[in-house]
């Protein structure tokens, strides 16, 4: 995981404080209303493998080009975790370009919703690491949100999309990022 790459979503505060206290084994807090974290990763991992005197992109969140390289397609990684958490990881999913062209196309239009796409996990998630080099199914949940990550042949991904994983074991490597922020705090 590259810390730079890695950012959260915000979370509404309840009266400037969080409404659940801590967890004491990793200090953070469930969200109070049962939303899901949101970890993001900014870009594919193979970007920063890239010498930047070489690196050719078009695009941007949610649809990002890399020449010589292949087509990126943000996604969410859903991952139910104990004590009242989940995590939605925002991770890229490399495609064909044909499904590139295809999403990029029916995007802002009612076949979106209709849309699934395969790919491969383009970045390491922790605790995980590096995924399988296996294709993973990627359909459309929400029409205001970009495609959901649903299954895959790999056991261990099927396993990190059906399971209910430890929260301490998920998050804690994420919980600086994930604490709230004192200076919000009352």
């Amino acid at each position: 995981m590259t810390k730079s790459n890695v950012s959260r979503a915000s979370r509404a505060k309840i009266g400037g404080k969080s409404a659940v206290e801590p967890c004491a084994c990793c200090g953070i807090a469930p969200d109070a209303q049962g939303r899901p974290f949101s970890v993001t990763f900014g870009l594919p991992d193979v970007y920063f493998q890239i010498e930047e005197e070489l690196l050719d992109t078009w695009g941007d969140d949610p649809f990002l080009a890399i020449k010589n390289v292949g087509f990126f397609l943000r996604v969410l990684m859903p991952v139910n975790l104990t004590d009242g958490f989940s995590v939605n990881f925002g991770t890229w999913l490399e495609i064909h370009g044909e499904d590139f062209k295809k999403a990029w196309t029916n995007w802002n239009f009612p076949e979106y919703a209709d849309l699934e796409i395969e790919g491969y996990v383009a970045n390491a998630i922790t605790p995980w690491g590096e995924f399988p080099h296996k294709l993973v199914r990627a359909v459309v949940r929400d029409v205001t949100q970009v495609p959901f990550l649903a299954s895959c042949p790999d056991p261990l991904v099927t396993r990190i999309l059906g399971d209910t994983w430890p929260h301490a074991e998920v998050l804690t490597s994420y919980s600086e990022l994930l604490k709230p922020d004192p200076k919000l705090e009352g």
